[in-house]
């Protein structure tokens, strides 16, 4: 192993190749989190150069791990497989990209030239491939294309064929791959430096010999003063040893990217062809889609680590810890015992499309009903679950029952006060107990047959839930925007062949029939009108019907939907006044409320009941559990 500190010009300007290995993540650097300092300390360090005449410190971006790739051959030019820094090395490329073609654009062809010599080598350069081996850099084959079109082609060129990245001013839309952001934002931010952010429409009017001399500064310090530790290993050290010590820096690695370095090893010793390997089971997570941040609980990770997650507790049947991703895959991997790196890492791929339905759900289909109730109410402990019944030999209209088994089972706790903090217990369960006893409805039933006295897992009977729906205050208990869902679930269910079929219009909001603040405009059974505290003057019976009141107000019988200006003129009117706007609403639910004569707790608790029977077949229970609950 040899280690030195080497400037970056140093590093460019020899005659060799680096190739990121099929197994590395595709660049990932962002504007906000590395590009905007990094380009804040080339800055810093240019004007130092320009004021001062020189640099006094040379800034370290930490190191570059290679490892030669082969033997050295006449008239090829030595490719380098870079184990750690890939990230760094593919930025300062697109560095010296932009500034070349920012001297392009401002006449100075020289310095153009000088610059184009650290990203591409020269046609004087002898080289088998010259397709291949004229750029220095051969990233990762997802951002090949894009790369070698940043290489390539001028900012003007990129912008036309890149099209769909761009407004008609020239504005990039957002999200754009991370390649094409680096360039455009160290070419606008280079051009600002070097034009001390002037906005000239006439480029003669600049002075030249400035524009040069910060163009000059910007180049030589990146060339001269910013430097990595390159460590270039032996063929027998252990890369991937060497690679997990000493990731520390730059953007940190999801554990799924540690995954696929260990797998692309394996597969090397192995002897198995990873370019096959990356293109028939790997490519699948190279897309945006898995780079994107979510969060679950107050864990925020890349969405493909949550995947890795919720895969390897769908194969194992149990639980699996986030803090310890990577070693709980390689005890499942150890455990399995695949005959292939191809085997296994089929395994993953073969779960992506069942995880990205859930998360981008289709139109129409009982997976995208399940994606539309667990985003909802927030259960993403589900999806191992669903990925084993969407993976097994049932018939399809199995899998839609189950599917709608595990999305009733969260509603009816919901709706009957019990907690969902043991989901992740429940579902690894059913899903050991599935591939155990097989992906039918009762097999479903059984897991919870035993659990009927559970309060923390049980599944509630339709006697639970009706109980629920008549008794139990809902808003104010579950958040509006799932009680949003329900009410448009039992609209849907309410509907017939003689209603309008279609969608919800978007922004509903959840609408009291009879208002939260009713003491104004509605009078008590006795006609008395209640006081604004309810409390202040009021006698025995008056009391009675304010505790009847209050407690029917926030009961899904007293709920509905109306549209934000409906709401707003709804709000506390009358039962009279509000009728107009219910029926305008042109919901089922609402013309038959408006077709009361008067609304009151009786009607509110005759319409619980509707909504009850409803309830129970739209959300309803495996039937040898429900058998087992009515007992």
């Amino acid at each position: 192993m040899d280690a030195k500190p080497l400037s970056i010009g140093k590093i460019l300007s020899e005659r060799q190749r680096f190739v990121v290995p099929i197994y590395q993540r595709t660049y990932s650097w962002t504007v906000r989190d590395q590009l905007e300092p990094l380009f804040g300390q080339i800055e810093s360090k240019a004007t130092e150069l320009i004021d001062d005449g020189k640099v006094a410190f040379p800034h370290y971006m930490g190191a570059l791990l290679l490892i030669p790739e082969g033997e050295a051959v006449f008239g090829r030019i030595q490719p380098f497989n870079i184990i750690d820094g890939q990230q760094r090395l593919t930025t300062f490329h697109i560095c010296f990209a932009a500034l070349r073609d920012l001297a392009v654009e401002y006449g100075f062809s020289d310095i153009a030239e000088q610059l184009a010599d650290l990203v591409l080598h020269s046609d004087s350069v002898p080289m088998q491939n010259r397709v291949i081996e004229r750029y220095k850099l051969q990233p990762s084959a997802y951002d090949q294309s894009l790369f070698h079109d940043l290489i390539d082609m001028r900012r003007a060129e990129i912008r036309q064929k890149h099209a769909e990245h761009f407004y008609k001013n020239g504005n990039l839309r957002g999200p754009e791959p991370a390649p094409l952001a680096a360039y455009w934002f160290i070419w606008t931010e280079a051009e600002g430096f070097i034009t001390q952010d002037a906005k000239l429409a006439d480029r003669s009017l600049y002075d030249a010999s400035d524009l040069r001399k910060r163009l000059v500064a910007l180049s030589t310090v990146l060339f001269e003063h910013f430097r990595l530790i390159v460590i270039t290993m032996a063929k027998e050290d252990d890369a991937q040893v060497i690679f997990e010590t000493l990731n520390s820096g730059g953007k940190p690695l999801a554990a799924m990217d540690l995954v696929r370095n260990d797998v692309f090893h394996r597969a090397q010793r192995k002897g198995e062809d990873q370019a096959t390997l990356m293109e028939r089971h790997w490519s699948v997570f190279e897309t945006p889609f898995w780079k994107q941040e979510q969060t679950q609980g107050r864990i925020k990770k890349p969405r493909i680590d949550f995947f890795l997650a919720h895969v390897l507790s769908a194969e194992s049947g149990k639980v699996v810890a986030l803090g310890e991703l990577y070693a709980e895959y390689k005890l499942f991997v150890a455990s399995r015992e695949f005959p292939s790196v191809a085997a296994e890492v089929s395994t993953l791929s073969a779960h992506a499309p069942t995880y990205r339905a859930l998360i981008e759900p289709p139109a129409t289909g009982a997976l995208a009903r399940l994606s539309r109730r667990l985003n909802t109410f927030d259960v993403s402990t589900a999806y191992p679950l669903i990925f084993v019944i969407a993976a097994s030999d049932a018939d399809e209209e199995v899998k839609d029952r189950l599917y709608d088994l595990v999305a009733s089972y969260i509603i009816r706790r919901a709706l009957c006060y019990l907690t969902a903090k043991n989901y992740n217990n429940v579902f690894a369960e059913v899903t050991s107990y599935l591939k155990v006893h097989g992906f039918t409805e009762a097999a479903f039933a059984a897991v919870f047959a035993a659990k009927t006295a559970n309060e923390a897992s049980r599944y509630p009977s339709d006697a639970d839930l009706h109980r629920a729906i008549l008794t139990r205050p809902q808003y104010g208990w579950i958040p509006q925007h799932r009680i949003k869902l329900l009410l448009e679930e039992l609209e849907f269910a309410s509907r017939d062949k003689f209603n309008i079929n279609g969608t919800l219009q978007d922004g509903l909001q959840v609408e009291h029939v009879l208002p939260q603040k009713w003491q104004t405009f509605w009078p008590l059974p006795n006609e008395q009108t209640a006081p604004a505290d309810l409390v202040s003057g009021v006698d025995e019976a008056s009391r009675l019907f304010i505790e009847r009141r209050q407690a029917a107000v926030h009961t899904l019988g007293n709920l509905t939907l109306l549209t934000p200006p409906g709401n707003a003129l709804a709000s506390n009117a009358s039962f009279t006044e509000k009728q107009p706007r219910l029926v305008e609403s042109l919901l089922k639910m609402n013309t038959a409320i408006a077709e009361s004569q008067a609304w009151n707790e009786a009607e509110i608790e005759a319409r619980g009941e509707r909504l009850a029977d409803l309830a129970t077949r739209l959300w309803p229970a495996p039937l040898s559990a429900e058998a087992d609950g009515a007992r």
